[in-house]
């Protein structure tokens, strides 16, 4: 390889990092303008639909905060002022309006997964804040305390609908005060019952024996705030009329309920006793109880296995790891070596007296520093030092040391060796020249790869870092709004 073309390489080189490193600041200072503009908008809260007016936050929102730069002609000049500006808010009139719209909307989806009103067994869809600065409660009301349990006969089932809402709702608490003072049997069936249908819609029917039901209503409450009148403006009560139902269980299921609940009455009839007394017979079926039995042995040895995998899995990385290092190890050592060897061979030192000088030279590095790392091309050298002061044939040593160490560059290297003893001495500064110019070359491209690789590596880690920014950028920005 000529002066020429290692230049021409070197200025190639030269170009293409000049272009990445401008790619790079390109990339940046473009993310850096989005960013930028990001934010901007973002923070840009200020809207005005004319010079004298502030555009307001929709109905239900918060104070929006604004900074203002005010001008007061003949008096002073970018005067700052901190506004806060109230939401949009209902007049009485279109209060009332919108809760009838979002009652009619509630009709549509608060039955969720139930059949019809007249069949309710499973969660309903109370959902709280409906949007646009309206809110609503829910509450369960029974219809008839005296008709608040009911079992009806098969015979009768195409009465039931005559006889939902016979009688009156119990709308006060006066009302409640007088029916359990007549009666504390139906009261106590009042106070037990009203919450089976609870504020977040969870139907609580568990207890309902077959083709038991109770009638009621849901009533259902709005709020919103309104113009001229502190605090939430509540509507009138709206009333769905409903009947719910038993669940409809499958047989295990239904002796699962019969079960627990067999087993909480024993509990709280045994209470003063040592033991709880067991349910012999549930819904008919006579019940045999068996100790459960722990099987997490059985994970022992899977756990066993597991580690073992691990451990082999951990020991064939390790091993690639070793054959990484030792092959990085010897990339970085043969163009020192080369380069050593070339500089003995022109101060006339022969071959074999060049290879010993490099190995005693290694072993006295070792004597003053006893931690040294060992250096296997090095190792390999003293190995064939120790051959040639023991008669054995140099031809013979270096062809060993080829088949020891295993790479190309080295089986390259020692041939040319082994060739020039053969046939002479040769042009063999010139060969070794050309081979320690390639050594070089091939020492930078490996530095290349290993700064891509290093690259590589580091863009998880930046990625990391832009999010970090942007969340720091976008959080302030989303709060102020």
């Amino acid at each position: 390889m000529d002066v020429k073309e290692l230049l021409k390489k070197k200025t190639e080189e030269i170009i293409n990092r000049v272009s990445k490193v401008k790619k790079r600041s390109i990339y940046c200072i473009v993310a850096g303008i989005v960013l930028a503009v990001i934010s901007f908008l973002l923070n840009s809260n200020s809207i005005y639909i004319r010079p004298n007016e502030i555009e307001r936050g929709s109905y239900g929102t918060q104070k929006t905060p604004y900074t203002l730069k005010v001008d007061a002609l003949n008096l002073a000049k970018d005067m700052e002022f901190s506004v806060s500006v109230s939401s949009k808010k209902y007049t009485k009139e279109e209060a009332i309006e919108r809760f009838e719209e979002k009652f009619n909307e509630i009709l549509t989806y608060m039955l969720n997964e139930n059949k019809s009103y007249e069949n309710i067994n499973s969660k309903l869809n109370f959902k709280s804040d409906l949007g646009d600065g309206i809110k609503a409660t829910y509450a369960f009301e029974p219809k008839s305390i005296k008709q608040f349990i009911e079992t009806y006969p098969e015979s009768s089932e195409s009465n039931i609908e005559n006889d939902l809402y016979e009688n009156e709702k119990i709308s006060s608490a006066s009302e409640i005060a007088t029916i359990s003072e007549t009666n504390n049997d139906d009261f106590a069936y009042y106070v037990k019952y009203k919450n089976i249908i609870d504020g977040n819609g969870n139907v609580n029917n568990e207890d309902f024996k077959l083709r038991e039901y109770c009638t009621g209503h849901i009533l259902i409450q709005f709020s919103t705030e309104i113009k001229d009148k502190e605090g939430s403006f509540r509507s009138e009560k709206y009333m769905v009329p409903i009947k719910v139902v038993s669940k409809e269980l499958s047989p295990i299921e239904s002796f699962k309920v019969a079960f627990n609940k067999e087993v909480e009455e024993s509990d709280k009839k045994t209470i003063n006793n040592d033991t709880i007394i067991l349910p012999k017979i549930v819904q008919d079926f006579r019940v045999i109880y068996k100790e459960r039995k722990d099987f997490t042995f059985l994970m022992l040895p899977i756990i066993g296995i597991l580690t073992a995998v691990l451990l082999e899995a951990k020991d064939k990385e390790k091993e690639k790891e070793k054959v990484k290092r030792r092959i990085r190890l010897l990339e970085l050592d043969f163009t020192q070596i080369i380069s050593k060897i070339l500089l003995y061979v022109s101060s006339g030192m022969t071959i074999r007296n060049s290879m010993i000088r490099l190995a005693e030279n290694y072993q006295k590095s070792f004597k003053n520093d006893a931690n040294k790392e060992k250096r296997v091309a090095y190792e390999e050298l003293v190995v064939v030092k120790n051959k040639l002061a023991s008669g054995y044939s140099e031809i013979g040593a270096y062809e060993e040391m080829a088949k020891n160490i295993n790479m190309r560059t080295y089986t390259r290297f020692l041939n040319i060796i082994i060739q020039s003893i053969k046939n002479g001495n040769k042009d063999l500064k010139n060969i070794l020249n050309m081979e320690v110019q390639d050594a070089l070359y091939e020492r930078k491209q490996n530095a290349k790869k290993l700064g891509e690789e290093a690259t590589t590596k580091l863009v998880l880690p930046l990625m990391l870092m832009l999010s970090v920014i942007m969340v720091v950028i976008m959080v302030p920005a989303f709060m102020g709004m």
